[in-house]
């Protein structure tokens, strides 16, 4: 697309470079912004390529197809007809059956239905997307619990069969009813493994100590000797130890008060014990620990949301290959960007529409001096030109242009002349050669004046890009 820029275009009208159009004011001396051929032309060709490229053919007496052109792609568009083949997509559950689509649920299709699909996923079994996660639980470190989540222990005041249908039935089927579900509170969660079931209860409980403590006296012993074997055993990082300020004295038997207090005989210290003189220690059993919310899922994520696969668009004639898939593969032959499946066995006659959706891929001119193009871009063309015989000449024979200009070139030109009279015959020879990629020259050799000046259709084939 281009702004006007005759000469009488108005300059920056909607900005720099930017130019446009003006009304005349005759007697002023101001005239009007003139068009051109050329920004004429770009214009028609914007609007017709936008018509065409949506598959409208165009018709001079229609005045809204560019309208219809444009809805159309946007329709195509929204209903995924872009995507590609084997796009997963998710549909609100109340649409039940999206054109084009295949439910992923893990059943199996027809490869023949839908051979590209089948080409895609290397089989005919659909992914299955309808796994849920409901049941499942997860610690948070929020007080904000998302969306779908309860608490774990607010299921029995929160889950009704109403409210969370499926979690409720999967909660009454493993304890019978939604009462039943044991609260977490402060427990510590354990692998149901070893002698456990899912959903038993523990109380707290530690692995049992167990020591021994060699104390006593001897009367033969001194104070020196007594203390020394209860140092041995008071460390300070001992849970056993002797307190020796609560030692008391045993009057019965005494040797003598002199010598028994001397030697320490007769001396008795209670036996203590105290974990924390080993350990850290709490008012309750725990290992090292944090705080977190338990909750479980309630609702799943999804739950108003099905999952498709594009399978292709639609297919009216199941069982047997759908013209527009066919279409789909010649073109991508065509475009050299991808090897269409070799596994097409049908008749022409099982496919639908099947003359139709191959002639969608050529355009052409089937008039007497006309053309077609391949869906490769290879362009023929053929024309006839009338003429007598000696009437052309060899020096510099005659210009004619081609129905089309090619884009590229012309690759190659043949010609047939056929008299009006064969059998007068005549002593001439017709040839023709590209000038250019709208243009051709026409000459004539001739040897000989036997039919000469006499009518003659000359008919011209060209090939190209």
């Amino acid at each position: 697309m281009q702004r006007i820029s005759t000469s009488s275009a108005v300059a920056d009208l909607f900005g720099s470079g930017k130019s446009g159009f003006r009304n005349g004011d005759l007697p002023r001396g101001v005239l009007p912004t003139a068009f051109n051929a050329e920004w004429c032309n770009h214009v028609q060709e914007e609007i017709c390529n936008v018509i065409e490229g949506a598959g409208v053919a165009l018709n001079p007496d229609k005045r809204d197809q560019l309208l219809a052109a444009l809805k159309k792609l946007i329709d195509e568009q929204a209903s995924g007809k872009g995507l590609p083949v084997g796009a997963v997509v998710g549909f609100p559950r109340a649409i039940s059956s999206p054109e084009g689509y295949l439910k992923a649920d893990g059943s199996t299709f027809n490869q023949a239905t839908y051979p590209d699909l089948h080409r895609v996923l290397g089989g005919n079994k659909l992914p299955n997307l309808t796994r849920s996660d409901i049941g499942m639980t997860a610690y948070f470190p929020i007080e904000a619990i998302p969306d779908g989540w309860i608490k774990y222990d607010e299921v029995a005041a929160k889950v009704t069969q109403s409210a969370y249908p499926e979690l409720y039935r999967l909660l009454v089927a493993q304890y019978g009813s939604i009462d039943a579900v044991p609260k977490a509170e402060d427990r510590f969660i354990r692998n149901a493994s070893g002698g456990l079931t899912v959903g038993m209860q523990q109380g707290d409980a530690i692995r049992n100590i167990k020591g021994e403590y060699f104390y006593g006296y001897d009367a033969d012993i001194d104070a020196a000797t007594s203390k020394r074997v209860a140092d041995a055993y008071n460390k300070a990082n001992s849970v056993l130890w002797m307190d020796m300020s609560k030692k008391v004295l045993d009057n019965i038997a005494w040797v003598s008060w002199s010598q028994d207090l001397r030697t320490g005989a007769a001396n008795f210290a209670p036996l203590m014990f105290d974990a924390s003189r080993a350990v850290p220690t709490a008012d309750e059993v725990r290992p090292k620990a944090i705080a977190m919310v338990l909750c479980i899922k309630a609702k799943d994520s999804l739950t108003d949301v099905v999952m498709w696969i594009k399978a292709f668009g639609k297919v009216t004639n199941a069982g047997v290959l759908d013209a527009s898939t066919l279409a789909a593969d010649l073109q991508r032959k065509a475009d050299r960007d991808e090897v269409a499946p070799k596994s097409h066995t049908h008749r022409s006659s099982e496919i639908t529409d099947f003359t139709q959706a191959v002639g969608n891929l050529f355009t052409a001119d089937k008039s007497a001096n006309g053309w077609v193009r391949l869906p490769n871009g290879l362009l023929l063309q053929w024309l006839c030109i009338e003429h007598t015989i000696t009437s052309i000449g060899n020096n510099p024979g005659a210009v004619y242009s081609f129905p089309v200009a090619f884009t590229q070139g012309c690759l190659s030109m043949s010609i047939n002349t056929c008299l009006s009279n064969p059998a007068l015959g005549y002593g001439a020879l017709t040839r023709v050669m590209p000038i250019s990629v709208s243009q051709f020259r026409l000459v004539e050799d001739f040897w000989s004046a036997v039919g000469t000046h006499q009518p003659a259709k000359s008919y011209v084939l060209a090939i190209g890009f």
